[in-house]
């Protein structure tokens, strides 16, 4: 049902042109702003129409988050507000009119892309995805597909849409026992109530196969729970089998991250069959990496060195040297003049010296131990005389991918790599590069994967 026709003013402000399109949650309008003569993109959902208070939550969610994305890809938020009248309350997000037509659209007007041309979206969408799962905490779309994905004829793709976001902590994504999603581009977990990183990917992976194929996901073939594309379509085995892991039922067994998936796309790593027809991918150990790997059929050792002098560690030396410098200097003093009492006050402060002492003895004498065994694993943390090791089953470890929650380190962000056993998660690696920690999370991704079908 309409809200609104044509040359409607809203708040005084937004001039309505045209209709967009309607989904679930809302009506989009292309509109005027008065104000500017701008085009912009106007959402309203009416609180009377609305079929569930829930769609209202979701929609006022949508406007949250769009306030604190920055990515060019993703279309800029403008305002949100609402308007009441005597018969309803009406509320309204403004974004970033982008030109050009859905992926859907596209395709209902004959458009055939090349195989090229959809590895280009998917690169595309990636990088938005790798963008969206390292925020802290991460945002996980959890409704792409055709419709919610804008291309432009100079090939410009824009992800929008984002009233069924949530952050990695939140779980419940139903409502009025319908799911946010769609039927078909969700994975298994996501009809089950769960959404992760590697759900987005899935997601991806169908809209690809609907730009190959011009059907839903959900009207193809299937082959124990997985769909069998490769009798619908005619692309690079190189790219069906990337296509064959982002599409994978079971999630640990997809890649694990948007990066992940985006390098080996662009071909930094090597998807191979095995002869046990398990599809693996294997980045290669980046150059004049430390990191040491022995690999058997039942066994997994890694051996991660410390990090060692790094150029980007030097403000950590100054601000450790001019911190423990000014506070032994003043102590000193205090001590003298003052007498001990006085010193109590600088106990926080002598602590976060000790802190910093710590975080470069680590750097410079801390290594970490991995041993995988079919049966158990040992994570064994070692800095100079101190050592903690974690134990447990094999069997409980579900997957491993490159930890999304940032930690704050001489003030700028790093990551660092996650093997969750269980609710627990190991975490290791933070000193490596990138590269480092992609190769490792590939190489234990794979032999767990090989233990589960042994």
């Amino acid at each position: 049902m309409t809200l609104h026709q044509p040359n409607n003013i809203i708040a005084e402000r937004y001039r309505i042109v045209t209709p967009l399109g309607e989904g679930g949650m809302g009506i989009t309008y292309e509109a005027e702003d008065l104000t500017n003569y701008q085009r912009v993109a106007v959402k309203a959902v009416s609180l009377r129409q609305a079929k569930d208070w829930k769609i209202l939550e979701l929609f006022e969610r949508e406007a949250k988050v769009l306030a604190t994305l920055h990515h060019p890809g993703i279309p800029k938020y403008l305002d949100y507000f609402h308007l009441d009248t005597e018969e309803d309350r009406c509320f309204y997000l403004i974004r970033e009119l982008v030109s050009g037509d859905s992926l859907a659209a596209w395709v209902a007007r004959g458009w055939h892309p090349t195989e090229v041309e959809i590895k280009q979206i998917a690169i595309k969408i990636l990088e938005i995805l790798s963008y969206l799962h390292q925020l802290n905490p991460s945002i996980i779309h959890r409704d792409i597909k055709p419709q919610n994905i804008i291309r432009q004829a100079d090939g410009e793709i824009f992800l929008v849409d984002f009233g069924a976001v949530q952050d990695i902590y939140r779980n419940t994504i139903s409502f009025s026992g319908t799911f946010v999603g769609t039927v078909g581009y969700m994975p298994p977990e996501q009809l089950r109530g769960k959404a992760y990183c590697a759900s987005d990917l899935y997601s991806l992976g169908g809209t690809l196969l609907y730009l190959l194929t011009h059907r839903s996901p959900d009207e193809l073939p299937q082959k124990r729970m997985n769909i069998d594309f490769r009798s619908c379509v005619q692309v690079s085995p190189q790219f069906a089998d990337w296509l064959e892991i982002i599409l994978e039922p079971m999630f640990e067994d997809r890649f694990q991250s948007a990066t992940e998936a985006l390098n080996a796309l662009q071909n930094n790593s090597e998807i191979i069959s095995s002869a046990n027809s398990i599809v693996q991918y294997f980045h290669k150990k980046p150059k004049g990496s430390r990191v040491k790997i022995k690999k058997t059929s039942e066994s997994l050792i890694i051996d991660i060195p410390p990090a060692g002098f790094r150029v980007e560690h030097i403000p950590l030396w100054i601000i450790t040297l001019i911190w423990n410098g000014f506070i032994s200097m003043l102590s000193i003093t205090l001590l003298i003049t003052e007498g001990f009492e006085s010193l109590l006050i600088f106990v926080p402060t002598v602590g976060i010296g000790f802190a910093l002492i710590a975080n470069l003895m680590w750097i410079y004498g801390g290594k970490t131990n991995i041993k995988i065994h079919k049966n158990e694993f040992l994570i064994d943390r070692k800095c100079l005389a101190f050592s903690h090791k974690v134990t447990g089953e094999t069997a409980g470890l579900e997957r491993v991918f490159i930890n999304n929650t940032h930690i704050k380190t001489y003030g700028k962000h790093a990551t660092n790599c996650a093997l969750f056993e269980g609710v627990k998660k190991h975490e290791f690696g933070s000193s490596l590069t990138p590269r480092e920690q992609e190769w490792l999370v590939a190489e234990i991704s794979n032999f767990l994967r090989q233990l589960k079908f042994r």
